[in-house]
């Protein structure tokens, strides 16, 4: 014979099965009674009346991972910053409405209005919210992040109305803006609470280690709004630096330390609140060094050993990973990807999944290479190419590999071209050469390209040797563009024959080349090669094509090996990596 105990349980379940069913008023006591096998008498008895029922269920089942979440905040003060409970708790209401409010409390919200009974239960129920939110409040005040104009009251009733609201037109609304969007707005707002002088309590001990990249706006001030975001969390900027400037955003890096609490979904968030394009991934204890540091421990390693180069510009710019290959092989640049030209033949390859590189890290990395050509060089290695060359009116020209930095210059060169110059090497309307990506064209690809600099630095010529067809490096394909004020001066001369020096160097076996049939001076300078040309014309353009020699093809630096395309995985003091991006 089961226990009134027993029977209670069947009968909080039938209830709970039948309201969420049929809501409140779809609900009667016969039904519960009949679904829990007992008398409609025996419901009564061990449960009171319908509404009694109803807050019984909600008591018992009803559970909400927001509320929860703040309540224990309330009670331990020290465990995470307030504003970060409640950034996190605005994120999970918005991401599940209906786990924080239940469409049968909602049901009892409405009911409140004329139902006395369930009007007293759900004050009871919200009571307990409301001052667990207000223990959150006066704990962000008590840390200094409340502004001494802002009432506690009015700041909860805003957090408890906003919280319902939102349930309540979840099922409704066609139009929700992302959960990246809603955090960031759920950001601003919390950072507008804040005193105008925001300087918090130093505690939350245990602290985790960040680094974040963001854009913010290339005004005075943008970079206080975000550090001032950023503290509402209690966090620490231990180093910064800009990697980059434009269109009106800089972009910033951050090494942060927060509570050890703190997300880092809620860290973006607070971030995005005064910025945009946001990337954050954990950090590490050294990030600390500042860059001069780091570039002069990773130069001091070059000294002895000119061969880590690789190693040291992925470490530089806090690379994934990275490859050295042949200059025919793996992958162009992209936003994840930073290829560079190390020497003439070889490659380095970089790869980092948790933020585009930017310009500056580019220039870093190419910088460092440069250093350990030159230091190659002085010990007696040839690879770090480049030449002085004479050229008619008593000028001279110096020609070597590109560099990232250079995509600038380049494109400066392309403005001085004239339309007609820019046609015969492009093939191509008016401005359509700016759909190529100049970075592309300033080494971020498979073979090589050398760029011609003037006396004055200026950049005035510049020739590619290109894999004629993706992932060949059997066919490479020449191109060149010199400014018209440099040209007849033997510049395309010179260049050229520095092409061809490499094509044979990187392993290329023939070269073709795509000439306007009335472009008589690169026809000239084509022919002026000792190479043996076969042509072919499709509408007005020619196809130049020449076997390379068989002795130099594919030939290396005397006594280096080949390079290796395995990739090298970046082993940093980091505990963890993630992959967040707003």
């Amino acid at each position: 014979m089961s226990s009134d105990a027993d029977r209670r349980q069947r009968i909080l379940d039938a209830a709970a099965d039948l309201f969420e069913e049929n809501g409140y008023s779809g609900t009667k006591l016969q039904m519960v009674a009949s679904r829990a096998g007992v008398t409609a008498h025996t419901v009564t008895r061990l449960s009171g009346g319908r509404a009694q029922l109803f807050g019984e269920v909600l008591a018992a089942k009803l559970t909400s991972r927001s509320s929860d979440r703040i309540a224990a905040a309330a009670a331990d003060p020290m465990a995470e910053p307030p504003l970060a409970v409640l950034l996190e708790a605005a994120a999970e209401i918005f991401a599940a409405p209906r786990r924080s409010w239940n469409v049968l409390e909602l049901e009892a919200l409405t009911r409140a209005h004329r139902d006395d009974e369930i009007r007293a239960l759900e004050s009871a129920r919200l009571d307990k919210r409301w001052a667990n939110v207000k223990a959150v409040t006066e704990q962000t005040r008590r840390a200094g992040g409340l502004d001494a104009d802002i009432d506690d009251a009015a700041f909860v009733h805003f957090a408890l109305a906003l919280s319902v609201g939102l349930a309540m037109v979840d099922p409704v609304v066609d139009q929700q803006p992302s959960q990246e969007h809603w955090n960031a707005l759920m950001a601003r707002i919390g950072s507008a609470f804040a005193p105008p002088e925001l300087l918090l309590a130093d505690q939350h001990g245990a602290r985790t280690p960040w680094r974040l990249r963001i854009d913010i706006p290339d005004h005075p001030g943008g970079l206080a709004l975000l550090v001032r975001a950023l503290s509402t969390l209690h966090a620490h900027v231990v180093a910064t630096s800009v990697l980059a400037s434009g269109d009106g955003t800089r972009t910033i890096d951050l090494a942060v330390t927060v509570p050890k609490r703190v997300s880092a979904d809620t860290l973006l968030s607070a971030a995005m609140a005064a910025g945009s394009n946001g990337h954050v991934t954990q950090g590490s204890p050294d990030d600390g060094l500042d860059l001069p540091t780091r570039v002069l421990d990773g130069a001091t390693e070059l000294v002895t050993n000119p061969g880590s180069a690789p190693l040291s510009a992925a470490t530089l710019v806090e690379a994934d990973s990275f490859e050295v290959t042949n200059a025919t092989e793996g992958e162009d640049d992209a936003t994840d990807v930073l290829r560079l030209q190390w020497t003439a033949d070889r490659h380095v390859v970089l790869h980092r999944a948790w933020a585009p590189f930017a310009p500056a890290e580019k220039t870093r990395a190419s910088a460092l290479l440069r250093l350990a050509a030159a230091l190659s060089r002085m010990a007696g290695d040839a690879d770090a190419l480049g030449w002085v060359e004479p050229i008619k009116n008593d000028a001279t020209v110096w020609i070597r590999l590109a560099r990232p930095e250079d995509a600038d210059a380049v494109a400066a060169m392309h403005e001085r071209c004239s339309e007609q110059t820019r046609y015969q090497r492009y093939l191509t309307g008016v401005g359509e050469w700016r759909d190529i990506s100049l970075r592309h064209l300033a080494g971020g690809h498979r073979g090589a390209t050398l760029v011609v600099m003037n006396e004055e630095g200026a950049i005035v010529g510049l020739g590619n040797v290109f894999p004629d067809v993706p992932e060949d490096s059997h066919v490479a394909e020449l191109a060149v563009i010199v400014e018209d004020g440099y040209q007849n001066r033997g510049i395309g001369t010179r260049l050229l024959r520095h092409m061809l020096e490499l094509a044979e160097r990187i392993g290329f076996k023939e070269v073709v080349a795509f000439v306007l049939a009335q472009n008589d001076d690169m026809l000239r300078v084509l022919e002026a090669t000792p190479l043996v040309w076969t042509r072919e014309i499709e509408e007005a353009v020619l196809t130049m094509r020449a076997p390379l020699p068989v002795v130099a093809a594919g030939s290396l630096s005397p006594g280096r090996p080949s390079p290796s395309r395995a990739t090298v995985k970046v082993r940093r003091s980091r505990p963890g990596h993630s992959n967040r991006k707003a």
